[in-house]
């Protein structure tokens, strides 16, 4: 059954082929990038007769409508109601001061500054009509054409004919860079004026084409282009010389000339399109290439680069975006979607649409094939050019295979694993893979093998192949990525983490990194020198996840063709720094074909790469792409006070007249709801510009990046303010430096320094007075409770006096009653015979005389609450050394205590233990020793603490007595009375006795 298939097709072939292309179909021109606006989109009219770009880089467009002012969005128009003296503007001009001149061509000439028209006309110098050109000399003087002559501006504001020229019609004039001015006429040829030397060049003396002057413009070399009426003529060095157009078979009128960024000159033709010129050969754009018409009537180069066209009657065109052009028109072939893009050997570009039309491109035209093998409504998915006369086309109805020699289709029946073919690929061993709706396929000696996934019985769906510089398979299926292993398709264990699905397109680069673009998932980089594959998506820099086509250019560049646009992803920083830096080319700058179709990027020997996308296909020119370095021009357009237009001028501030705001603005407290109206002109692409704006006084931090062209802020305080506004261009480029605009808002009056200072002055005089009186009131006050203080006081004092006295003679009784105890205990001793009792009488009467003297001590002084210990001791000592009949001579008293005083009840427990211990001393220590010293030393520790120790070098305790266990009562009572002080003795029998009481003193 095969067979029989084969033999119908293959006998037709070499006739087939020849039929499908020996009769192409031709096709329409490339289409390029123009945007129009026309009366919808608010021009006043649609024949646009200049355009000028002015220092602010807006558009001022002149029409038969009024003057219109273009900032890349809106359009605002002047005409007679604003003050022009003619609605019919022929020419425009701004002068080394700014100002825009407006030729009309009927009223005469306008000047506008800041907002204000001044006419001028037959009043000012000037003859009766309109104004053909306006150009201006090195010292600042206008010159203009008109039908009556050439006029110059003079110092005094005139206008004064140029009479070194005759009389004539005449419609254009320019300087040259040598300083020449070359005036054209109507009628009568070209003339050069040089030092008042004039010099008139017509058709008969020179290669003039026509003695009708149009346009005078030169480039940036100093060539002067002259167009006429029937072509175009230019002068180099002195030299005039006609300029031949390629296109002779119309009459070109050339209406102007530009000269872009690229070094081309665009010529207009009034009747023919565009004619473009890059030095060695011609372009001509017409209404087929994208013109909304043929007639041009100006044209001019903006700062960005883009060309602007002015039309006779279909508005205003710009061309921009010269690296993307386009085949969209593809004649009977209605909404052309191209499924499949493929290269031959010799560079030659090959398509198919998802309806069943195939062409390749030659000479930038497209040749269709007339007579296709497949049924009409067949969607093309792949090509595979073998040879100039030898493809694989893969389609949603098989394969079909094309030679001169056969016409063969393959399909499930022949064996292959499904009808809907993606894509194919050969490989090293001649074989051809297919990936299919239900697996892959291997072709091989005329039969197919299809290949099963390891981990899954059921067929995957294998969306591309690709072969690698090793010549090893990838396979991207509808859950991974795949590898063949033994006439099976394993997962790829590398990637399998990612669970990257419907992978649709598989690149390598030249360093055999491979890509792996996942729809909706994103992009997969296998990269051998990174520890681990590494997955870009939209949370990391990838701008589309919708990845459909990758491919890598031969500038090292990964194509990323998505469902929206195409991305350029630089692989030197992608693999030097593991992030995306990318430009995202959209309808707006320039990629017109929106969705790339899956794996339909290629790259001609040319340079050139191409897309299929679903509005036909695209070629891009590298050489042609350059990124729009000029940042947007930022102006502030107005100040709203709480959202609504405010009239600067009829609130009394000075108004500056260029921007229309207030000089030196200062609200008041009631006026502080601000918001400010700003514009960012970038004529390439106004809609991308991205703005970032402050209010410093109020929040030093930048906004996020915004589209929206208003800043409000609400319930300012009063202070000062200055608002910075930055803006982003189409190509993410910022401006260096923010727009800045300073204001204040006053505080209220009762917050004010002045006033503050009054009302200050104010309370501090009230401040003062109140104090004054009270100072008096006090004054009064303290003097009367001075003199009570003072008699309280001295009735105190004598009240102290009288208890003192009292103390003093209750001491002077008490010490008078002890005595009275010591003289009894004195005169009992007589009569004791018993010298034990003797002893214990003598003890009394020492402690009765201890306490004796401490009385004593306190009524001979003034200070009756305290005693001085000292002296209380030495006392103490003196009189127990007179009782046992001792002299310091014998025994020395050294007396080591710091002058302090304690209260009464202290002083007699600290004289009872010292005359207990100094008596210990004095019956013991020095028995059998003539000499010897007694010591008694006071030593403060800490706060209230202090140690008392009283010692000799005697001989000392006999050993075996405790002193803290002895049942003698003059130890006892030490003992007792130290715990009165809240303190403890200890003895020390070395070289002598030492006793140490350690005691805290009442605070």
């Amino acid at each position: 059954m095969q067979h029989s298939f084969f033999k119908t097709l293959i006998c037709p072939g070499l006739i087939f082929w020849l039929y499908c292309w020996l009769s192409p179909a031709p096709v329409s021109a490339q289409q390029y990038n123009f945007r129009s606006w026309t009366l919808e989109q608010g021009l006043p009219q649609s024949q646009i007769n200049d355009i000028l770009q002015d220092n602010k880089r807006q558009l001022w467009l002149a029409t038969r409508g009024g003057l219109s002012r273009f900032n890349g969005s809106t359009f605002q128009t002047y005409t007679k109601q604003q003050g022009l003296s003619s609605n019919n503007i022929a020419c425009l001009y701004q002068d080394s001061r700014r100002h825009i001149w407006i030729g009309t061509s009927d009223r005469g000439l306008i000047e506008y500054d800041n907002d204000e028209f001044k006419i001028f006309n037959t009043k000012n110098g000037l003859p009766r009509g309109g104004v053909s050109d306006i150009v201006e000399d090195e010292k600042g003087h206008l010159w203009v054409t008109t039908a009556r002559g050439v006029y110059y501006s003079s110092s005094k504001g005139q206008f004064v004919k140029y009479n070194a020229l005759p009389e004539h019609n005449y419609t254009t004039l320019a300087f040259s860079p040598t300083g020449q001015l070359w005036v054209g006429s109507k009628e009568n040829g070209l003339y050069k004026i040089e030092d008042d030397k004039v010099v008139n060049i017509t058709t008969r003396n020179s290669d003039l084409p026509i003695d009708e002057i149009l346009t005078i413009s030169h480039d940036a070399k100093g060539t002067l282009w002259i167009g006429t009426t029937d072509g175009v003529a230019t002068v180099k060095q002195q030299q005039l010389t006609e300029f031949k157009l390629p296109y002779t078979h119309f009459s070109p009128r050339v209406t102007n000339f530009t000269h872009d960024n690229y070094g081309n000159t665009w010529i207009a033709l009034y009747q023919h399109g565009l004619l473009q010129y890059n030095g060695k050969e011609f372009t001509l754009l017409t209404r087929l290439n994208g013109l909304r018409t043929n007639r041009i009537s100006t044209l001019t180069t903006d700062k960005e680069g883009n060309i602007w066209i002015g039309t006779d009657g279909y508005g205003l065109q710009q061309y921009k975006a010269p690296w993307f052009v386009h085949y969209f028109d593809f004649g009977t072939v209605s909404e052309p979607r191209v499924s499949a893009l493929a290269q031959g050997n010799n560079g030659k570009v090959w398509l198919g649409t998802d309806d069943g039309h195939a062409a390749h491109l030659v000479d930038g035209q497209l040749q269709w094939m007339q007579k296709r093998p497949w049924p009409e409504g067949t969607t093309l998915n792949d090509m595979w050019v073998k040879s100039e006369k030898v493809m694989w086309v893969c389609t949603n109805r098989g394969v079909w295979y094309i030679s001169p020699d056969s016409v063969r289709h393959y399909n499930q029946q022949s064996g292959l694993a499904s009808n809907e073919v993606y894509q194919c690929s050969p490989d090293s061993a001649g074989n051809v893979w297919f990936a299919t709706a239900n697996g892959a396929s291997r072709f091989s000696k005329g039969k197919f093998t299809n290949m099963a996934v390891t981990e899954d019985s059921s067929p995957k769906r294998v969306y591309c192949i690709f072969n690698d510089s090793h010549n090893k398979l990838w396979f991207g299926l509808e859950n991974g990525v795949y590898q063949v292993n033994n006439s099976k398709l394993e997962p790829v264990l590398e990637l399998q983490h990612f669970n990257i699905d419907e992978v649709t397109s598989i690149a390598e680069d030249e360093k055999g990194v491979m890509y792996f673009g996942g729809f909706n998932y994103g992009l997969v980089v296998l990269n051998k020198a990174w520890q681990r594959p590494k997955l870009f998506t939209a949370a990391n820099g990838l701008p589309n996840e919708d990845i459909k086509s990758l491919f890598v250019d031969k500038t090292n560049n990964l194509w990323v063709g998505t469902t929206r646009n195409v991305i350029k992803v630089e692989l030197e920083y992608l693999l030097k720094t593991g992030g995306i830096n990318s430009q995202v080319y959209t309808s707006q700058n320039g990629f017109s074909g929106m969705e790339v179709s899956s794996n339909t990027i290629t790259q001609t020997p040319d340079g050139y790469v191409w897309f299929g996308t679903a509005k036909g296909l695209t070629k891009y020119i590298p050489k042609l792409d350059r990124r729009n370095k000029v940042y947007p021009q930022l102006m502030l357009n107005n100040i709203l006070l709480f959202l609504k237009p405010t009239n600067w001028q009829s609130l009394g501030y000075n108004v500056n007249k260029e921007t229309g705001l207030p000089r030196d603005l200062k609200l008041t407290h009631s006026q502080n709801h601000v918001t400010f109206d700003f514009f960012g002109i970038n004529l390439s692409d106004p809609e991308r510009v991205r703005y970032k704006y402050r209010l410093k006084g109020y929040d030093e931090q930048w906004s996020h990046a915004t589209d929206k062209t208003l800043a409000t802020y609400a319930r300012l305080s009063p202070g000062i303010y200055t608002f910075e506004l930055l803006a982003q261009n189409n190509d993410g480029y910022w401006t260096p430096k923010p727009l800045t605009y300073t204001f204040s808002i006053v505080p209220p009056i009762w917050r004010r320094e002045w006033f503050i200072g009054v009302l200050l002055l104010i309370v501090g005089g009230s401040v003062i007075s109140v104090v004054r009186l009270r100072e008096r009131s006090l004054v009064k006050l303290n003097s009367l409770l001075e003199m009570r203080v003072q008699h309280r006081t001295r009735l105190l004092e004598r009240k102290n006096r009288e208890k003192e006295m009292l103390l003093q003679e209750i001491h002077h009784r008490v010490k008078n009653n002890l005595q009275i105890v010591i003289s009894m205990l004195n005169l009992q001793a007589r009569h004791v015979h018993d010298q034990e009792a003797l002893e214990v009488m003598r003890s009394v009467r020492s402690r009765v005389r201890s306490m004796a003297v401490l009385h004593e001590r306190l009524y001979q002084h003034d200070d009756l609450a305290h005693i001085d210990l000292e002296d209380y001791f030495r006392v103490i000592c003196e009189g127990l050394y007179a009782a046992y009949g001792v002299t310091e001579e014998n025994i020395k008293l050294e007396l080591e205590v710091p002058t302090i005083k304690v209260d009464i009840d202290s002083a007699i427990t600290l004289g009872l233990i010292v005359n207990e211990l100094v008596s210990n001393t004095l019956k013991y220590a020095f028995q059998t020793k003539q000499n010897g010293i007694l010591r008694i030393m006071l030593e403060e520790q800490g706060y209230n603490t202090y140690s008392l120790t009283v010692s000799d070098n005697g001989k000392g305790i006999p050993e075996g007595i405790n002193l803290e266990n002895s049942q003698s009562f003059g130890l006892k009572l030490v003992t007792s009375l130290s715990k009165k002080l809240s303190g403890r003795i200890a003895f020390n029998n070395h070289y002598g006795t030492k006793s140490t009481l350690h005691f805290v003193l009442p605070s």
